[in-house]
């Protein structure tokens, strides 16, 4: 029998209440209710949690090798005005890549994804690999069914020979498949000279690709999972270029020494790139001691600031209104714009997580981050009353 004192809440009311609630209370919401956790793990709801953020963080790396799983630190920090949230982990891995708040981190013989917020962990067998083999990963999400996929291609050459292998990795299913490669990279894979840097954007992963004496960016469609080529800019594309996502959009940071020492970066629309900053940085704060080989934008503030960094671990930031560029740190390892997503991963992993190395707990993560169920509900309850009875 039903409590006549009790009150129902449609779905549409409660998706809107959870909308406009702090991360970590939605969190402790998840354990309470199996209808409030089949809510906030729809795709629906993930997406527009993503999208209603309000505040933009940056996600950095803290190095430690005490061979901890990777997870966040209980404290952001502040650089200048720019909020970094920590990522504890070992920089000395291979790759780290993220899309829409979740972070890949390849290593030699497996692959772990993470989910930093609600600290789901992942691991998956990378099957077998030898020092002779060349290895470009990449990592993103279909935009069609929204599974996340980890890629892999491998360029090995054994005497006269040499080949390509191209693999995929659902995170969902944990399963490999093979994928037929650039048919130009089957017959000479070693003239192609792919970076090991890739970026996701809107259900497309690119890589900036050396090709001969000039440069030409490879894409694949992570859901018809076909490769096709895009033209850089019609500018001088060098090897100090970096290819980034800002502002979803697909965008490459070019280094000028001469005749004049500055950072252009351009964005792709839907048809044609589009020259979006063009900074001198000579007498602009910018260190001269070790000149920096390659810039990375990061994010743009809402006021239309860049905030960028270069290969020297060096956090910059570039106010346009008044041409004036700020460091921010000397020593932040950037990842990536951070974003709190709620994304579930599979439940089981393929592969366990070792235990760390270390038999004494990491005095960095000794301190717990908890949010109890008063301060639950007393969130809830206030944000009720705002959505109920608007001012």
């Amino acid at each position: 029998m039903n409590n006549p004192r009790s009150i129902y809440i449609v779905d549409d009311l409660l998706e809107e209440i959870f909308l406009r609630l702090p991360l970590k209370p939605i969190l402790k919401s998840k354990t309470l209710s199996k209808r409030w956790r089949s809510i906030l793990e729809s795709k629906n709801f993930v997406g527009r949690r993503v999208s209603f953020q309000k505040s933009r963080k940056i996600l950095a790396a803290y190095n430690c090798d005490c061979g901890a799983q990777p997870r966040l630190l209980p404290e952001s920090r502040f650089k200048g005005d720019e909020e970094i949230v920590y990522l504890h982990c070992d920089t000395k891995r291979p790759s780290i890549m993220t899309c829409d708040g979740l972070v890949c981190i390849a290593e030699q013989d497996w692959i772990n994804v993470l989910n930093p917020w609600t600290k789901q962990l992942r691991r998956f067998c990378f099957g077998a690999w030898s020092s002779s083999y060349s290895r470009v990963m990449g990592f993103g999400s279909d935009e069609v069914t929204g599974r996340y996929k980890v890629v892999k291609m491998e360029i090995w050459s054994y005497s006269d020979h040499c080949g390509v292998e191209c693999s995929v990795l659902d995170v969902e299913t944990g399963q490999w498949w093979m994928l037929s490669p650039p048919s130009y990279m089957l017959f000479c894979p070693l003239s192609h000279k792919l970076s090991r840097k890739s970026v996701c954007v809107n259900g497309s992963i690119y890589w900036l690709q050396h090709v001969g004496s000039g440069y030409k960016i490879l894409a694949l469609d992570l859901h018809k999972e076909k490769f096709r080529n895009v033209s850089v800019p019609l500018t001088r594309v060098t090897q100090e270029t970096q290819i980034a996502n800002l502002e979803n959009r697909l965008t490459i940071a070019v280094t000028y020494r001469n005749p004049e020492w500055k950072l252009d970066i351009w964005s792709k629309g839907s048809s044609r790139w589009s020259m979006t900053y063009s900074i001198s940085l000579a007498g602009k704060g910018v260190p001269w001691e070790i000149r920096s080989k390659g810039f990375t934008p990061v994010s743009v503030s809402k006021q239309g600031n860049l905030v960028f960094t270069d290969n020297h671990k060096r956090l910059f930031k570039y106010y346009p209104r008044t041409d004036e560029i700020r460091c921010l740190s000397l020593d932040t390892c950037v990842i990536s714009p951070f974003l709190e997503t709620l994304a579930p991963l599979p439940l089981k992993s393929t592969l366990p997580f070792p235990h760390p190395r270390r038999t004494s707990k990491c005095r960095v993560l000794s301190k717990q981050d908890e949010f109890g169920i008063v301060e639950l509900l007393l969130t809830t309850l206030v944000v009720l009353g705002i959505v109920l009875f608007p001012f």
